[in-house]
């Protein structure tokens, strides 16, 4: 029997094993990390036959909840203790591929052929848990060996042509174990690299946030630079060699904001994807990323099909003469590339990036430049700024870039403290005077209207005016000195 599964985790097990018998194996990564001596809470269980019957019988047994995919064959479980964690079910199944990068075709299969299906050796282990062998590990494919040398291993070598996401996961698995990629797979992965493209922006993207995620995500991103991945992925993509320091700022900027803005809605993401872009990649080329990968991007419409129409134009497919036509020059360094059913134009020497689509023409908005555009702010402020210009200046920046900001100790310290005092208390403050007080007193919305609002609160941010009184009569003095005017 495998020593040291918590205690909990080892009744829930046993429980299983007594219902299933001998068809319930504990697989992946819980059985990796356990003889790693590495906590772990993913329970997967995989059963010959019937996975879903085995959830239902266990979900009556922990008064529990159950989540069931009858067309794929799985279930999860969540106990009503909140003790203990859900518990994932999947009956054993086969895979096959019909083409390169693309999904398998699944179909019903043995515990071995469930475990030659993984991805690497050192997660196609499982641990018996009938009552008769519980604690037996299964190993097919010499896991353990693997596991004990430190190696990371594909199974076959089509597997990184089956599924190139595989080669951001051996990068994942060898920097979060300190292990090292077999020579062959070195080989294996190279060969598959040029099918990267045909990957959906979506699963890339998720590989990506995955080593995001890692402790050790400085290492594993090294690694992958030293593939070629990023330019692979994207064009001209590359990463700063100061990535390793910069991140520890991202998780030093995530810990901030976890114990100072903890009722925000403060996305530690965008800090790691901004961090990822660093400091020196053009906006424009953080933008196509964006759209390649289906980060979080708003498409802004610039030519509408009529406008473009009326001017002899169809965007139905990209060409130089059309977008002269339409008041959007190309210089000869652009590049041009179907995605997401739609084409994006990266051009370099105009540092700009396009999307067209359905006939229409359009530029990527993107909160991942945001940073960039922080720095440049950030540049020219002077130490006698007020704290309205602070205010004004910093407003349109998500709380994430200011964060990174805050913990950037590359910005002088005078800066950062501004920006801690913007996130702590200027964008909080409420003013004295709104524009409902302003209605009260007879003066119709419009441009004046929002003049004072603007100097009403910008002198109440620079402690001019510290009570709502002291508001009030500010603007009766300037009613008196313009009569005929709204206030």
């Amino acid at each position: 029997m495998i020593p040291n599964i918590p205690e909990p985790i080892l009744n829930l097990l046993y429980e299983i094993g007594e219902v299933a018998g001998k068809n319930a194996y504990l697989v992946g990564g819980f059985v990796r990390d356990l003889l790693l001596k590495r906590p772990s809470l993913d329970i997967d269980i995989v059963v010959e036959e019937d996975a879903i019957r085995v959830a239902e019988t266990m979900c009556t047994q922990w008064n529990g909840t159950l989540e069931a995919h009858s067309q794929f064959g799985t279930a999860t479980v969540t106990p009503e203790n909140i003790d203990l964690p859900k518990v994932d079910f999947v009956t054993a199944r086969r895979e096959t591929y019909q083409g390169t990068g693309t999904l398998p075709i699944v179909q019903r299969g043995t515990i071995t052929d469930d475990l030659h299906r993984r991805d690497f050796s050192i997660n196609a282990l499982a641990m018996r848990l009938d009552p008769s062998a519980f604690g037996t590990i299964v190993d097919k494919t010499g896991g353990l060996e693997d596991l004990e040398a430190g190696i990371i291993r594909v199974l076959h070598k089509q597997s990184f042509v089956d599924d190139p996401t595989r080669i951001f996961r051996a990068s994942r698995y060898a920097g979060r174990y300190d292990f090292r990629i077999a020579e062959t797979d070195d080989v294996l992965i190279r060969e598959a690299l040029p099918i990267l493209p045909q990957l959906s922006g979506e699963r890339i993207r998720n590989e990506i946030d995955r080593v995001l995620l890692e402790k050790d995500a400085g290492k594993i991103v090294e690694h992958l630079t030293q593939l070629g991945v990023w330019e692979i992925v994207a064009t001209d993509w590359h990463i700063s060699t100061t990535f390793s320091d910069d991140f520890k700022k991202a998780e030093q900027a995530i810990t901030w904001a976890s114990a100072h803005l903890p009722d925000e809605m403060f996305q530690p993401e965008r800090v790691r994807w901004m961090t990822l872009f660093g400091t020196d990649m053009p906006m424009c080329q953080i933008e196509a990323i964006s759209f390649r990968l289906v980060l979080e991007h708003q498409l802004q419409r610039l030519i509408s099909r009529t406008q473009a129409m009326k001017r002899g134009v169809l965007l139905e497919e990209v060409t130089a003469p059309a977008f002269e036509k339409l008041g959007f020059p190309l210089s000869e360094n652009t590049s041009i590339e179907h995605q997401n059913g739609m084409w994006y134009i990266l051009d370099k020497d105009k540092m700009k990036t396009y999307v067209c689509g359905d006939g229409n023409l359009y530029r990527v908005q993107t909160p991942f430049t945001a940073y960039r555009q922080l720095e440049q702010t950030l540049t020219p402020l002077k130490a006698t700024v007020k704290p309205s210009e602070i205010y004004q200046l910093l407003k349109p920046y998500p709380i994430e870039a200011l964060a990174l900001g805050y913990a950037d100790a590359a910005v002088p310290e005078w800066k950062r403290e501004k920006i801690k005092d913007y996130l702590l208390a200027l964008r909080k403050t409420q003013p004295f005077i709104t524009g409902d007080d302003l209605i009260a007193l007879g003066e119709k919305p419009g441009k004046a209207f929002q003049t004072v609002l603007s100097e009403l609160f910008a002198a109440q941010l620079d402690g001019k005016i510290t009570t709502k009184s002291a508001a009030f009569c500010r603007l009766q003095r300037r009613k008196d000195r313009a009569p005929r005017k709204i206030l």
